[in-house]
């Protein structure tokens, strides 16, 4: 198993009641971060304390994790939605093709 298969099995076990976490890999390293949960459980409390953010940048080491919390009991929040990642792929296809 790969350290980011490790990575996203960790998340995956974190206990995070009402919320889908996902994990984008910005820059990654060698050895398996050690404080995601302690950085997760942060960040949860933060969010119940009434942070208004859902995404959060993690750095350890050579990793760079970006952290996006969907809440789930509602629809996602138009600006975490992926049709506009899709979008803003698109745009990036085109404005390369020209």
């Amino acid at each position: 198993m790969t350290v980011i298969d490790q990575i996203f099995h960790k998340v995956a076990e974190i206990a995070i009641p009402h919320f889908f976490i996902t994990v984008e890999f910005s820059a990654s390293g060698t050895e398996m971060p050690e404080h995601i949960e302690a950085f997760l459980q942060e960040k949860y409390e933060a969010i119940l304390r009434g942070a208004s953010g859902r995404k959060f940048i993690y750095k350890e080491g050579e990793w760079r994790l970006i952290f996006t919390f969907f809440p789930t009991d509602r629809v996602v929040d138009e600006r975490y939605a992926l049709k506009n990642k899709v979008q803003m792929i698109n745009k990036v296809q085109m404005k390369s093709k020209s």
